[in-house]
């Protein structure tokens, strides 16, 4: 006896032997209706093939390109009906796309149930059909399509059994037997419908629509099968013995048979069957041609119809999506596009260096000659290599997206595209110059920085190219004319025969043009030179800083800075120079439409005067152009920003602040604010406090990145005051912004003697006060290393910096200073370095604490080293105390 796992074993195998066969079948089929196509056709040659397709009437190849259409068109009406079996109500315009969709498709791929239920899926679930009534509609339609075959070939093999070809296979059944069991399916059809029955298949419950919609399904599918079976009949040739009927028959019995073997599109199986059973009436190219005709006309054309349909559906569809794709992509493009171009313009300009190096063909140059002057071939020569040493120069302007670049190398590589032309008739070069003067010309918008071209710098890399080029050229030009042997006389020879003169005179023109362009580099005066600002300059920016919303540009008071201001005179950039390194000290100051101009001149100019340039302290807001630069980003710390609007001392979260404020009014102190008017009375005074609070912390004034006592830079601002009835015993510069927008302070100092969280004091009443003015933040300063990433892949001056936040007491109290801002529940945002790469970043980093701290002795000042662990009793000792 046989186990029931025996069996078990045996039933799996046996559905795997099925699986194979389902595979293999298509395939062997599909080889077999291949290789007999071969043997029948093997002997025509395939022009032949396409003349005779030209030789069918227009008229008819027109007719059924109609046809075809009625065909598409009534296959429509399956969904349209199948919409209504399920009562769903949907537009016709809806369901008829669906329908063409998936029927183009799926006749040309193949496997119908599979790729045209999953199409049909795809579309009709976006109109708000669920999987059982998508379901239905598939069902209906595969239903319809057979409803009508059995119907049209049951009654053309019953009562028109033609006889077949003697060469075509044999039908083991007759054909009148075939035609009433198709006629007897459609009976029992509609048997089901009339009675309203339904029946399983597989389990699934299989609806038969009302007898109404079922006739309309039999009229729908006969009629398409008639237009299709037509199509073939009027591409064929006429011949007396071969009637509509016939060729309806033959057509019936090619497609059954191309469904049941799974082919896609029946391709190849139903040309070898139609080719057998036509073979009695015509000769083999007669029957080729139409069949190609149909299968063209009937499945591809709509196929790529269908196809297009459906991808300007799935864009509708995804239209909001993706726009957004779009513009990332534009937007990722136009950081990359100025470098993309520079390379191109680069290697385009060696191109035309070295085509002019070597020889050409001289059968071209004597042919150029019936329609090109020869002294105009020798001058495109000449300034063929001319633009190429061009090109090279204007792709270091292109990278650094300078627009005189631009339009220059728009012209340059249009001359060299025609020269190309005219030297030999390179026409491979001439269209990859035309082709990139194509592309780069419709680019002008990444293009945007007003600048000079003769005061752009060159990077070492981009000269040791250029070099690297120019030597490859003359080399190049001596290795190919090395049996020239050399004589004064050649440089004056001119001829087709006289390439080596040719390369000689290009040569020295292209030197000629890199002499000249480095003297006149040379001699030309550089209008954004470095000079500390006069009076004029200081006025201009105290007014843009008067403009400005924020608080920052008050640093420029100090007067320890240099300012660089953009061409409309609306903003500036502060800077200072320590060692080799050029620093910006924050963001620009001001509003401008050419922010990244001013930022591209700073870098040019550190660049003219051999320095690294640096931006120190900046925001998120110019973090592109930073990029742009090749600089790199390092955060430094948060910048906490508090929103007066909500600041109070009511409530449970305030009562620290209530607390402090009592404690120190309460021993006879009090708040005031000193118009800068009065500050130059206050000095002695406010100097006397200074020093003392200098010596208590054994180190000196801090510069550049902060405010430091000085009588001049005092008397610019109002001052906060903590005072008693005998001396001031605290005090802050104010600083404000335009439109009420920001305030904050500078430069703090309390004498030894205050009373505790007097600087917390100072705080408080100050933000009351900018409150009451109807100022909307004040400025809390940065906190050092605070936000720094601490997980398993952040970079290692995160993890570095985070290490010393959280355990640097020893140096530095980071971590109390970002409790005590914390306390005013402020809004932090990021704040950065934007320096070189690679091993300049430790020169970089030296030199701005060289430059904070007064000198590379101040770095390890004991200032620096002090612990600020008094931070919860006086506050912090320099609100934005550095970094460094």
């Amino acid at each position: 006896m046989i186990s029931i796992t025996d069996r078990g074993s045996m039933r799996e195998k046996t559905l795997k032997i099925e699986r194979l066969a389902g595979y293999l079948l298509p395939v062997v089929i599909f080889s077999l209706a291949l290789w007999t196509l071969d043997k029948q056709i093997h002997h025509l040659h395939s022009m032949y093939i396409v003349k005779g397709i030209t030789s069918i009437p227009l008229s008819h190849i027109e007719l059924a390109f109609f046809l075809t259409f009625l065909s598409y068109l009534t296959l429509t009406g399956y969904d349209y009906l199948a919409i209504r079996h399920i009562n769903h109500p949907m537009p016709y315009k809806q369901t008829a796309r669906a329908s063409f969709i998936s029927t183009s498709i799926s006749y040309s791929v193949g496997f119908n149930v599979l790729t045209g239920s999953s199409l049909r899926y795809r579309l009709y679930s976006r109109n708000g059909l669920n999987l059982r009534q998508i379901w239905d509609i598939i069902i209906f339609c595969i239903l319809t399509f057979w409803i009508g075959f059995c119907f049209v070939g049951g009654l053309l093999f019953t009562f028109y059994p033609v006889k077949l070809s003697d060469y075509a296979p044999e039908i083991p059944v007759p054909l009148n037997l075939v035609g009433i069991l198709l006629l007897l399916v459609v009976a029992v059809y509609f048997f089901f419908s009339f009675r309203k029955l339904n029946f399983k298949a597989k389990g699934y419950q299989i609806s038969v629509p009302e007898p109404k919609i079922a006739f309309l399904q039999l009229g729908l599918s006969s009629v398409d099968y008639l237009l299709s079976g037509s199509i073939v009949y009027f591409l064929l040739p006429s011949n007396p013995q071969l009637t509509l009927l016939h060729v309806l028959v033959f057509f019936a019995l090619a497609q059954i048979i191309g469904l049941i073997s799974t082919v896609p599109g029946g391709l190849g199986v139903f040309e070898t069957l139609m080719l057998f059973m036509l073979e009695p009436y015509f000769g083999t190219i007669d029957i080729i041609r139409p069949l190609l005709l149909f299968r063209t006309i009937y499945y591809f054309v709509p196929f790529l119809f269908g196809l297009l349909a459906l991808i300007y559906y799935e864009y509708k569809e995804r239209d909001e999506f993706l726009r957004k794709i779009e513009k990332a992509t534009c937007s990722s493009l136009s950081e990359l596009a100025p470098q993309i171009f520079s390379i191109l313009v680069f290697l385009g300009g060696a191109s035309l260096l070295f085509s002019g190096a070597l020889p050409s063909n001289p059968k071209y140059l004597y042919d150029l000659t019936y329609i090109v002057p020869l002294p105009l071939i020798e001058v495109s020569r000449l300034f063929g290599s001319i633009m190429g040493v061009l090109l090279l120069l204007l792709a270091n302007g292109l990278w650094k997206r300078i627009d005189g670049a631009y339009v220059l190398s728009l012209a340059v590589l249009l001359m060299g595209g025609v020269f190309a032309l005219l030297k030999d008739f390179d026409y491979h070069e001439a269209a990859v110059l035309f082709t990139l003067f194509f592309f780069l010309l419709p680019c002008r918008k990444y293009f945007y920085r007003k600048s000079s071209l003769m005061h752009q710098s060159f990077s070492s890399r981009n000269m040791i190219a250029i070099t690297l080029v120019l030597v490859s050229f003359v080399w190049l030009g001596l290795f190919s004319y090395q049996n020239v042997e050399y004589s004064n006389e050649l440089w004056w020879q001119f001829g087709i025969n006289s390439q080596a003169s040719s390369f000689l005179r290009a040569t020295v023109g292209a030197f000629v043009l890199l002499l000249v362009f480095g003297v006149a580099k040379m001699l030309s005066p550089f209008s954004r030179d470095i000079h500390m600002p006069g009076t004029e300059e200081i006025e201009l920016a105290k007014t843009i800083i008067n403009q400005s919303q924020e608080t920052a540009g008050n640093l420029m008071f100090t007067g320890d800075k240099y300012l660089l201001f953009d061409d409309e005179k609306k903003a500036f950039l502060m800077y200072g120079v320590s060692g080799k390194t050029w620093v910006t000290m924050g963001d620009i100051v001001g509003t401008s439409n050419q922010a990244k101009e001013l930022i591209w001149d700073f870098y040019e100019m550190s660049k003219f005067h051999q320095g690294r340039a640096s931006f120190y302290e900046v925001s998120e807001k110019h973090i592109p152009i930073y990029l742009d630069l090749g600089l790199t980003l390092i955060k430094i710390g948060e910048e906490a920003k508090v929103s007066l609007e909500n600041f109070t001392l009511e409530g449970s979260a305030s009562k620290d602040f209530r607390y402090t404020v009592r404690n120190v009014e309460k021993k006879g102190y009090w708040f005031e604010i000193v118009s800068k008017e009065a500050v130059p009375g206050l000095m002695p005074e406010l100097r006397k406090i200074s020093d003392a609070w200098l010596q208590m912390k054994a180190g000196k004034e801090k510069r550049f990145s902060i405010g430091f006592f000085d009588e001049k830079y005092l008397s610019n601002f109002p001052l906060a005051l903590v005072r008693n009835e005998s001396e001031i015993v605290a005090f802050a510069n104010i600083w404000s912004g335009a439109s009420n927008e920001e305030i904050s302070v500078d430069l703090m100092r309390h004498s030894p003697d205050a009373p505790d969280r007097t600087m917390e004091y100072l705080f408080v009443k100050l933000m009351l006060w900018g409150k009451e003015k109807g100022y909307r933040r004040f400025s809390l300063g940065m906190a050092p290393l605070s936000g720094l990433e601490t997980r398993q892949f952040a970079p290692v001056w995160h993890k570095v910096g985070s290490l010393i936040f959280t355990h640097g007491e020893h140096f530095y109290n980071y971590k109390g200073l970002r409790d005590f801002k914390e306390k005013f529940n402020p809004v932090w945002s990021p704040k950065y370095i934007a320096l070189p790469k690679g091993l300049k970043q430790g020169l970089v980093l030296k030199d701005i604490a060289a430059l904070i701290s007064g000198g590379v002795k101040g770095i390890f000042s004991k200032e620096n080293k002090r612990t600020a662990s008094r931070i919860g009793r006086h506050a912090p000792e320099k609100l934005s105390e550095e970094l460094i």
